[in-house]
């Protein structure tokens, strides 16, 4: 195994502990030995994160051990954000505009959702919680994203997501639309018109490529 081979692992292996300290102190080994930013996030802090997410799929992580993985990857970016700023940048996939929709305010899964896209390589426009129709609207337009995400985990909230979807399928060009959370299911979703529906995070980076 070279050298580089092995930094990588370690900060994939940090990443995948949950350990802040540890995922900065060896991207920052990683930018002394010369490594470029777009790898070290790429291959080691990006893996990491996606074999948490696998942990998690095989119910081997829960959420507690999946929200620390995240918070270890966003340190690692963190730390490496000068470097990027020199003109190191990462390729990214396509853009994805994700919110909770009007009247709720549950983020944790969204958030999940938003870093599991980010670990693939997908530029994530989060607008929040509570966001009206007409934002994710707004949002899709300045942006130009392909991607729709929306989010809730209430069933009054249902008509606001049945609302932004309908507003969604009227844009030029349309953008793939994927819904989540607890109320729904892939008939509530078919029924809404959306085209894809997901209730588990660590599996949305590949529902938006497959249906991309």
């Amino acid at each position: 195994m070279s050298t580089e081979q092995g930094v990588l692992d370690a900060i994939a292996a940090a990443v995948r502990q949950g350990s802040e300290e540890d995922t900065i102190s060896r991207c920052d080994r990683a930018l002394g030995e010369g490594m470029p930013a777009h790898e070290i996030i790429k291959d080691g802090l990006c893996r990491g994160m996606h074999e948490a997410g696998e942990l998690y799929e095989r119910n081997e992580y829960f959420l507690p051990e999946l929200l620390l993985a995240s918070e270890a990857m966003h340190a690692g970016i963190q730390a490496l954000t000068l470097s990027l700023k020199s003109g190191d940048a990462v390729a990214e996939r396509e853009t994805v505009v994700l919110g909770v929709v009007e009247g709720d305010v549950h983020e944790i899964g969204k958030n999940l959702v938003a870093v599991m896209l980010e670990a693939e390589g997908y530029k994530v426009i989060d607008i929040g919680y509570d966001v009206p129709p007409q934002r994710f609207m707004e949002n899709i337009d300045s942006n130009g994203a392909r991607v729709l995400a929306l989010s809730t985990m209430m069933t009054t909230t249902l008509p606001a997501m049945r609302r932004t979807v309908e507003l969604a399928q009227a844009l030029t060009p349309r953008p793939l639309i994927i819904v989540g959370g607890a109320p729904l299911s892939s008939a509530v979703a078919d029924d809404m018109g959306a085209d894809g529906y997901e209730d588990n995070a660590a599996r949305v980076p590949g529902l938006i490529q497959s249906l991309l």
